[in-house]
């Protein structure tokens, strides 16, 4: 018959081990089956979740950008198409048609507006923005498209970690109240 006597068990936890010991009451170490009861088990250390949250987050913004574009297209659809019925699809497929030399033009093939006429015209998408912005003129509702298409897309974040906003210096609500009232 084993007699039962009062033992302890010591930890020492670390970031990748954990080591043990079993000693009785006088800080012996005991044996059992002729061996000592001690010992350490290694591991790996802990991964930070930050890598994964980044690919988390960055499936989720450029879902939810497709999800805006998509709500650009289906609103401004009616207007776009009326003035150019494949234009969505040539937008779609463009970059497939530039190296095959087969079509000259890609998006635009209106008999007094070309895409060489577009690109001499704007040769950046923020000169269409800018032409937009300050004409007071009607202008194609497939150049609109674009534009909005780009601001968009790239409309960048708001991620203004220890910035403060005074709303009181701002001017934007006079601004606004200016804009609806030209609107008007």
């Amino acid at each position: 018959m084993k007699k039962k006597m009062n033992y302890s068990i010591a930890l020492d936890i670390g970031n990748t081990s954990v080591g043990w010991a079993v000693i009785d009451e006088n800080n012996n170490l005991l044996k059992h089956r002729g061996r000592n009861m001690w010992g350490v088990r290694l591991f790996e250390e802990g991964q930070t979740a930050a890598t994964r949250r980044n690919f988390r987050a960055t499936r989720r913004r450029l879902l939810r950008r497709r999800q805006r574009l998509d709500l650009l297209q289906e609103l401004l659809a009616q207007d776009v198409l009326a003035k150019d019925e494949s234009f969505f699809m040539k937008l779609k497929e463009s970059f497939l048609v530039k190296g095959n030399g087969n079509k000259i033009y890609n998006l635009f093939n209106d008999s007094d507006f070309t895409d060489q006429n577009f690109y001499d015209k704007y040769p950046t998408i923020y000169h269409l923005r800018y032409k937009l912005i300050t004409n007071k003129e009607k202008e194609d509702i497939r150049l609109v498209y674009l534009a909005l298409h780009h601001i968009i897309k790239y409309r960048g974040n708001f991620l203004y970690e220890g910035q403060t906003f005074n709303i009181q210096d701002s001017t934007i609500i006079t601004d606004l109240e200016n804009l609806l009232e030209y609107l008007k």
